[in-house]
């Protein structure tokens, strides 16, 4: 079965202040350490879903164009379910910069115990992340939530059929701000 892995880059890193995609933790950009655990992690192909295709071309991985720019991480989602082909879609954010094949592992292995569930999605003590594998019949239910206005990546995972699996903490730390990365080193 294909299992394609998705890194969402095309957040505004308004926090940020610059493109958090490309902003470098010990030397990689995220958006390329995350793409790194989605490979180790058994996807092939990975590819990244919005953003700046033009600056985004340093990781050398394909740039699919955001449907809905702007529209936030569930019309990304959706955006990229709509690309993949068949099979299971391991998508994650792009500011997890220690996000590991291990993890994306447990992810992988979560989805094939709960053959039932539309998306698995890691969690920790402080709730879902947004690193998850999504089922491609998930599409029209996704779809039918983007279209009724739903943007909130949480109040998505609430109203479909939504397993958890948990990871540690370590793992799923989220950079948004310049802040954020100093607390971690």
């Amino acid at each position: 079965m294909t299992l394609t892995g998705v890194v969402l880059t095309g957040g505004a890193s308004r926090r940020m202040g610059v493109d958090k995609a490309l902003v470098e933790v010990d030397g990689v950009a995220m958006a390329g350490r995350v793409a790194a655990a989605l490979a180790e992690g058994g996807c092939d192909p990975v590819v990244c879903q919005g953003g700046d295709a033009q600056a985004l071309a340093v990781l050398e991985l394909p740039v699919l164009p955001d449907s809905r720019p702007g529209g936030g991480p569930v019309a990304a989602i959706l955006d990229a379910l709509d690309a993949a082909a068949e099979g299971d879609v391991v998508i994650c954010a792009c500011d997890l910069p220690w996000l590991d094949a291990r993890t994306v592992r447990m992810l992988v292995v979560g989805a094939a115990a709960r053959p039932d569930a539309e998306v698995i999605v890691a969690c920790d003590g402080g709730g879902p992340h947004l690193a998850g594998v999504w089922r491609t019949p998930s599409r029209g239910r996704l779809a039918a939530l983007v279209t009724a206005g739903v943007e909130s990546y949480r109040d998505a995972l609430d109203r479909l059929n939504t397993a958890r699996v948990d990871v540690p903490s370590s793992v799923v730390v989220n950079v948004n701000s310049p802040d954020d990365l100093r607390r971690r080193r």
